[in-house]
């Protein structure tokens, strides 16, 4: 039987690829002599080009991605050149969205790129590696030339997808845990999307195909049973059934361990009041949500494509804030066409209010397949030609806008989405006339400092704000209170679990109790308790 490693080369250690084991479970696994090799980005080359060697597999399929096509093309280059030292038979194949949307160049230094989707086309190559007697890469090229779904130097094929799996037919991926100890769980149940926002890969289909419900319940229950800490679910619109949702949802508050927590991406425009009202009443720390807003322009959101209600969108995300339950991030993207620095920043202090758990500030990429890549020419748009294609200017966004969203991309960062400065964060505000204006102000005082760039420790970062709050037209007593609340809040490190201290606030002395004994998983906060404390 012929030795087949499927590599996996991940962006961090936490992060797991359900490509690879959807592909082996389907094609037949180790029966079929397939193995699953995964390793990240930040192993030494050597180790993971040594550790693919030590098996001698007769095949490699490799997946590719954004944060690793450089390295797998290097790969594949030095294992056909150790091969070919050897003489010994190799087939190498690319798959993935990096490899499907650019197979003329992986096909440089590879047999045989999966197009799209790559279930049943790997099962096909599976099949006809394993029905082979002689040379294994020519006579595959020779037996697959056929199929739809695949290009090779002979047969360029342009990408116009393959014949699907039903979703139902894809065997469940975590049966066995183990190799996923300490690592997030990334779940799927199902694939495509209803819009056709011009950046995203996922607006190529429309179609969205479903796993059946039950069998999905039936899998989030072995989650919950098995206290797994994240499940990530990967649909890209998940509530695009508004009743699967609700099902969903329901089932989780039902059987929830106090352990697991679930991981959606939402429109959160498409939420109804029986969801809110749903949502709202489950186990702090249970869900998070991600809301991907991108733009407040109406311009902008119109040429790209996406099509949201952003007056019902903050309403509902208004609603959802009021229970504090919910982790919630909401995303912008920087560098679309007709968002210009001005744009930018209003965009950011239109959801600013929101008070997500996360604001993340995300730069326009340039992505391989998308009509966004085919109207790069007529927008404007200027991007690396490096992985991961992140724009550098457009008509309407310079170069130096660009580096300053940078920079106020990671103060935020650092300060807002640590989550520790959230009360003093609030105060310094009011000394500025936007939350935009803030953060570059913070950005500028980094630089002034010789900081930006730099690791920060919390106790930096308090007497950063507070030399920024020296600044503004504040109470800089109030400020140092609110940073010292902060402070106890997350950042005690006392072994007594309740503490208690007195700080001044606007309206006087207060009595502040500490309950260290409890951490709020949505706010990462200690229990706490005021007591204004009455002048004698």
């Amino acid at each position: 039987m012929k030795k087949i490693d499927l590599v996996a080369v991940n962006a961090k250690f936490i992060h797991s690829n359900p490509a690879v084991y959807s592909l082996s479970r389907y094609a037949g696994g180790e029966a079929c002599g397939i193995q699953i090799r995964e390793y990240t980005i930040n192993n030494r080359y050597e180790d993971v080009l040594y550790g693919i060697l030590s098996d001698k597999p007769d095949v490699i399929a490799f997946s590719v991605y954004i944060w690793n096509a450089d390295q797998i093309i290097e790969l594949m280059r030095d294992i056909k050149i150790i091969y070919e030292q050897e003489d010994r038979d190799l087939m190498l194949i690319a798959g993935g969205p990096e490899a499907s949307f650019d197979s003329k160049r992986f096909l440089e230094y590879c047999d045989c790129v999966i197009l799209g989707e790559g279930e049943k086309t790997f099962k096909k190559i599976v099949d006809a590696i394993q029905e082979s007697e002689g040379p294994v890469a020519q006579y595959c090229l020779d037996k697959i030339k056929d199929i739809s779904g695949i290009a090779t130097q002979d047969f360029l094929h342009p990408f116009i997808g393959n014949d699907a799996a039903d979703m139902d037919a894809i065997p469940f991926l975590y049966d066995e845990l183990s190799p996923f100890e300490n690592r997030i769980i990334y779940y799927e149940s199902s694939r495509g999307c209803p819009f056709r926002c011009t950046y995203c890969l996922s607006s190529i289909d429309r179609r969205v195909r479903y796993r059946d419900l039950d069998t999905v319940l039936a899998e989030l229950k072995y989650f919950l049973d098995h206290k797994v800490l994240q499940v990530k679910f990967v649909d890209r619109t998940f509530n695009s059934s508004s009743k699967r949702a609700i099902r969903i949802w329901q089932f989780i508050k039902d059987h929830d361990n106090g352990i697991t927590n679930f991981h959606f991406e939402i429109g959160a425009d498409l939420l109804g009041e029986e969801e809110i009202e749903l949502l709202s009443s489950l186990r702090p720390g249970l869900v998070q949500l991600e809301i991907g807003i991108q733009s407040t322009n109406p311009q902008t959101l119109e040429i790209i494509q996406r099509v949201t209600d952003n007056e019902k969108l903050f309403k509902n995300v208004a609603a959802l804030r009021k229970a504090w339950n919910i982790n919630l991030h909401t995303d912008l993207i920087a560098g679309l066409p007709f968002e210009d620095l001005k744009s930018f920043a209003k965009s950011f202090n239109d959801i600013y209010p929101l008070m997500a758990d996360q604001l993340q500030l995300g730069f326009l990429k340039v992505i391989k397949g998308t009509l966004m890549e085919a109207r790069a020419k007529e927008y404007g748009l200027v991007y690396s030609s490096k992985q991961p294609y992140e724009i550098l200017f457009t008509k309407w966004l310079s170069i130096e806008d660009n580096i300053l969203l940078h920079e106020i991309c990671d103060v935020v960062d650092a300060f807002y989405n640590s989550n520790c400065f959230r009360h003093s964060l609030d105060y310094l505000l009011k000394g500025f006339e936007s939350p935009f204006a803030m953060y570059q102000a913070l950005a500028q005082k980094l630089e002034e400092m010789g900081l930006e760039k730099v690791g920060l420790s919390n106790a930096k970062r308090i007497e950063i704000l507070s030399a920024l709050g020296k600044e503004c037209n504040i109470n800089q007593k109030l400020l140092d209170s609110y940073l010292e609340l902060d402070r106890l809040l997350h950042m005690h490190k006392s072994r007594k679990m309740q503490a208690s201290y007195k700080l001044e606030f606007e309206d006087g002395l207060y009595q502040c109790d500490f309950d260290y004994s409890y951490i709020n998983p949505v706010t990462g906060q200690a229990r706490y308790s005021l007591k204004k404390i009455e002048s004698l």
